[in-house]
């Protein structure tokens, strides 16, 4: 999760009021921001002057990586101002239009003005630190979004946002002194080289610039000098650029709203889309969700009326309106991505309730706990692996569809569970199998000693149309050997031993596996039915794995051990 740094006077001057330290150390702790360390601040006398606060905030609320931003939450649990935050945007008459060259590139961009801003070395702070954490967090280190922060009087609208062939772009960058062109950005700037990889696989860089031609920023990489913003700058401009339009509109309002408690005034940019579309930024219209009486008091235990319901949420800045007798409209604001059902409400109304004065309950029935009959069994199941002399892995349940393909499947299942909107191309489908992970790890791991034994005990996932989420879990257990001299004997050895000692009658027939050396693989039977393989990787398999020494491995279906 991630970690910011506030200043305890810039905290108390954006709330308003003068709150104890350690008043705001235990409030913080029960609005998802625990602070983890309070180091004072000394002046030329030596007394203290201010207190620094390291808070680690949870990763479901970037609208908290702020002192504003906790400023604003704390003046509703402190009752010093409730209910939604109201903003008022004026219209700046500015355009932005986007060329349908950035489409295949970074195809989004939201923008806003942001005038007459006193800016002090707190609020810069501030303010670079909420765009890093951003950029780091929800932008997914600028892939998804990047934001870009100018000096508004340095250029003229309005503003065109087009991708441009590299060799074709010349500007200044940010803190150097020499025109680039986009090769040259890339390779020879610190900020450059650590995001290439966004933007360097396409023909064409994006770019935003102004009626002049002069360039505000090559996204996501870096800022043009001609839009440095100093302690003198009066008036901003932001934009942000991506492939997430979701992510950069919540990220937009996030900042403007930060500054907008500063005493900031905001204007809006009208963004024109290749299709004439025109879409006005930002727009902090709340959205509504409806909120149930009965459903927040049955999960809470609680026994409020619509009145308790209506001030609790004005404590955690929403509005709100009732529609019948058990339930509320509730206006939520647009920096809040965090809401997708009615129980994220409830756990808000919890919050403003207030856990430290809930007064716990014995549940009504009592157990006693026990463990499961699956995991005893399992339990055995890898005290006999390490017993044999082999270490667990753990291997994530993701991983990508040409890692999954290497082996082929030993059950029949070939096909693969896909992410419908994975976050990594590294994992984009559930596992069906559990060797190649095995296999893959080997890979990683050439530089370590020899014999290497690995085993793994875990879920894959199976699709199947008729359960709920549309794919099946089932448990599989697995192991690979890796050595200079390691055989199909080896792994069967293991095998045998493993099953003789669960007490699990088996037997072993020829096969033939394109993944295995040809008369060095085997099924294994289990009271007729076929649960696994076993045998000794194909050369094939080695190259494409940088595997040096002979592999072996087997895997087997999980609950037919178990249930004999």
């Amino acid at each position: 999760m991630p970690t910011i740094e506030i200043s305890y006077n810039d905290f108390i001057g954006l709330i308003g009021q003068e709150i104890p330290l350690e008043t705001i150390e235990d409030r913080l702790f029960y609005i998802k921001a625990e602070v983890e360390n309070t180091k004072p601040i000394y002046g030329p006398k030596n007394e203290i002057i201010d207190h620094e606060l390291q808070v680690e905030i949870t990763s479901d609320r970037p609208d908290l990586l702020s002192a504003s931003g906790l400023a604003r939450v704390l003046k509703g649990v402190f009752e010093i101002e409730m209910g939604l935050q109201k903003f008022d945007v004026e219209s700046s008459g500015i355009q932005c239009n986007v060329d349908p060259s950035v489409q295949d590139v970074r195809p989004y961009i939201v923008c806003g003005v942001v005038k007459n801003v006193h800016l002090t070395d707190a609020l810069v702070r501030q303010l670079m630190q909420l765009q890093e954490k951003i950029h780091d967090t929800h932008c997914r280190r600028r892939r998804k979004g990047s934001i870009g922060l100018h000096n508004f009087d340095a250029v003229e609208p309005p503003f065109t946002y087009l991708a441009e062939k590299p060799e074709n772009i010349s500007f200044v960058p940010l803190n150097e002194t020499q025109e680039m062109n986009g090769y040259e950005i890339l390779r020879n700037i610190a900020k450059g080289r650590d995001y290439a990889h966004v933007i360097d696989c396409f023909d064409r860089y994006p770019l935003l610039v102004d009626k002049n031609g002069d360039v505000l920023s090559l996204p996501p990489i870096i800022n043009g000098d001609l839009t440095r913003v100093d302690m003198d700058t009066k008036n901003l401009f932001f934009d942000v650029t991506g492939t997430d339009e979701y992510i950069i509109t919540y990220a937009l309002h996030i900042l403007l709203a930060d500054l907008y408690d500063r005493g900031a005034k905001i204007e809006s940019v009208e963004i024109i889309y290749p299709d004439k579309t025109k879409i006005v930024y930002p727009d902090f219209t709340p959205t509504k969700m409806n909120l149930s009486l009965q459903n927040t008091n049955d999960l809470l235990g609680f026994n409020l009326n619509l009145n308790d319901l209506t001030t609790i949420l004005k404590k955690m800045r929403f509005d709100s309106k009732p529609i019948d007798d058990d339930t509320l409209e509730v206006l939520v604001p647009v920096y809040r991505p965090d809401f997708l059902h009615e129980v994220d409400l409830i756990e808000d109304v919890s919050i403003g309730y207030g856990y430290d004065i809930m007064e716990p309950e014995l549940p009504q029935s009592m157990t006693v706990g026990g463990e499961l009959p699956l995991s005893t069994f399992e339990r055995k199941v890898k005290d006999l692996m390490i017993g044999m002399g082999f270490q667990e892995v753990l291997n994530y349940v993701l991983t990508s569809k040409d890692d999954l393909e290497t082996i082929h499947p030993f059950t029949g299942f070939n096909e693969i569970a896909e992410i419908a909107n994975p976050v990594s191309e590294k994992y984009t489908v559930i596992r069906n199998q559990l060797l190649p992970g095995l296999i893959s790890f080997l890979s990683n791991n050439l530089h370590s000693a020899f014999p290497q034994k690995i085993f793994e005990i875990g879920p894959v996932g199976i699709p199947e149309s008729s359960v709920v989420n549309k794919v099946r879990t089932v448990p599989r257990i697995a192991a690979a050997i890796t050595d200079y001299a390691t055989s199909y004997e080896h792994i069967q050895a293991v095998v045998g031993g493993l099953l003789n000692n669960l007490g699990v009658p088996f037997e072993l027939k020829t096969a033939v596996n394109p993944s295995f050396l040809e008369g060095r693989v085997a099924e294994v039977f289990v009271k007729g039915v076929k649960i696994g393989i076993l045998g000794e990787l194909h050369p094939d398999l080695l190259l494409k794995f940088k595997l040096e020494n002979p592999t072996a491995g087997f895997e087997f279906e999980e609950l037919p051990l178990f249930e004999i």
